[in-house]
């Protein structure tokens, strides 16, 4: 017979399985149509569940905006931060993270396509980006491996870069196939140029090898595929 605390955590996790599906489904509804678009009815014929029940766990398209992109922004950073973690270079985990995260996006083109459509959704206020990103950037200009003005200039600059990367990664095959091979490091180069690095110090720390990024079967990255096509 099941106890009351047995029958409650099965009702969670049944609750939490819901929960991921219709996150997993706004994800891909999302990437075709745009973060601004109006998605809900979409989201409930691809996740095949009532009405009803999508309101249960989402009251507005705002809503479930903000999950999926706090659900995907966190999933992501965590994975990228256990790995930085072990650099003591404040600017080569800057470096690294942002490497590891842009190869990631080429791999993972539904992704790309979400959070260049999504804009800086994924650095607000409570995200871990807003944890991790500022605390390296004030780290590297007390240690002296930045030249900046404020960290508010710097993180503009790190987001901005990494932004319009996602977006010219996320064009069509036609026009994102002509970036070359190493054009995240390319990029970071340049991005490290502008936040005060010589070109010396800003080419070892991209030449620098990086881990790729590894899912746990259960994450939402791992089951959106690197060749999943848009509805």
């Amino acid at each position: 017979m099941s106890t009351p605390d047995h029958r409650t955590r099965v009702a969670a996790e049944k609750r939490e399985r819901m929960r991921m599906r219709l996150i997993e489904s706004a994800l891909h509804v999302f990437a075709q149509k745009g973060a601004d678009a109006a998605v809900i009815e979409d989201v409930i014929a691809l996740a095949e569940v009532s009405r009803g029940t999508f309101y249960n766990y989402f009251r507005t398209n705002e809503e479930l905006l903000a999950a999926v992109v706090k659900e995907l922004g966190d999933e992501l950073l965590v994975l990228v931060e256990a790995v930085v973690t072990q650099c003591k270079d404040p600017a080569e985990r800057l470096a690294c993270g942002l490497r590891m995260t842009l190869h990631t996006m080429r791999a993972h083109p539904l992704l790309a396509q979400f959070v260049a459509r999504s804009g800086l959704s994924m650095a607000t206020s409570n995200s871990l980006a807003m944890a991790y990103l500022p605390r390296d950037i004030q780290a590297a200009m007390a240690s002296g491996r930045f030249n900046l003005g404020s960290v508010e200039v710097g993180l503009t600059l790190v987001l901005g870069t990494a932004h319009a990367a996602i977006v010219a990664m996320s064009l069509p095959q036609a026009l994102s196939s002509s970036l070359p091979a190493n054009y995240p490091e390319e990029v970071i180069f340049q991005l490290l140029l502008g936040l005060g690095m010589t070109k010396a110090q800003a080419r070892k720390l991209v030449s620098t090898p990086i881990t790729p990024v590894e899912f746990p079967e259960q994450a939402l990255l791992a089951r959106t595929r690197p060749d999943a096509t848009l509805a």
